[in-house]
């Protein structure tokens, strides 16, 4: 099969093309950081600096280079397009409603570059993971970060946190949306995470939900912001090696890393072993 041809190798050459579609689209001012192409910064009101916005494009980019898919990119550029179009008609870009916000899960690796002028509210979830807050309303996300918080006094770091899993746990567990089951090894199905109204990732791990929905052994990969992978046996996955055991049989490990190079907005291809409620990073051996 023929790979598709790249229109753009270079970091930079693709950072380029994605500010002149904003700037075009927009009609305003994309300035890219000096030290970080794949940071950008969009100006929404000239009379007024402090109405910006940050856009990181390295997920993006890693999608692209692995699956040279453009219209991947120009999917998350008309994204943005339309949240930014939405933002610059409302009077208070920074303002959260406490009844959207929710947790969410990813790669630390992004989380560090993309919040390195205004950090993130943050903290460790899994090896490799952290949790983030955002607020999802009118098809629109914003991450809760420094400078957002300090426009909305009234919420406090733990506050945001209490309404975040708050709001998680009313909109009830999300049942996987397809369930697949391994070609190579009969015993084992893949249940397809996706399609959420709003980030489902750290229901998982919340023992008051997943205690009666998933099985007490289990593996799980957190892909794609939109989706998760949960892969569950007939067989005993009771220990690390019976779960690597059956990860390598049904091939999950290659299902894992296809959805995270090909689909948009990977998060990670690290998979955990869930057992008893706890999780742990299962490495290959």
């Amino acid at each position: 099969m023929m790979r598709p041809v790249r229109l753009y190798d270079e970091l930079v050459q693709f950072a380029e093309m994605m500010m002149r579609h904003l700037s075009e689209s927009m009609d305003v001012t994309v300035r890219q950081k000096e030290e970080e192409p794949l940071l950008l910064e969009i100006s929404l009101k000239p009379n007024n600096p402090e109405e910006k916005v940050q856009v990181s494009l390295h997920n993006t980019f890693r999608t692209y280079m692995a699956g040279g898919d453009l219209n991947a990119a120009v999917d998350y550029l008309n994204s943005i397009i339309r949240c930014s179009q939405l933002v610059r008609t409302k009077s208070d870009v920074a303002k959260l409603d406490p009844a959207y916000i929710f947790p969410a899960i990813r790669d630390e690796r992004y989380v560090k570059e993309a919040a390195e002028n205004s950090p993130f509210l943050s903290e460790e979830y899994l090896p490799g993971l952290r949790v983030i807050y955002i607020e999802i309303k009118d098809s629109c996300s914003k991450i809760v970060n420094e400078a957002i918080l300090s426009h909305n006094p009234r919420l406090t770091v733990e506050r945001v946190k209490r309404l975040a899993y708050r709001n998680l746990r009313s909109a009830g567990w999300q049942p996987s949306r397809l369930s697949l089951q391994s070609p190579f090894h009969k015993s084992c199905y893949v249940e397809v995470f996706m399609d959420n109204s709003h980030p489902v990732e750290c229901q998982f791990l919340l023992p008051d939900m997943a205690s009666r929905n998933l099985p007490r052994n289990c593996v799980i990969a957190y892909t794609n912001r939109k989706n998760a992978l949960m892969m569950r046996s007939e067989e005993r996955m009771e220990t690390i090696a019976q779960a690597l055991r059956l990860v390598e049989k049904s091939r999950f490990r290659d299902v894992v890393k296809r959805s995270c190079n090909l689909l948009p907005s990977p998060v990670s291809e690290r998979i955990y072993w869930i057992s008893n409620g706890e999780a742990r990073l299962l490495e290959q051996v």
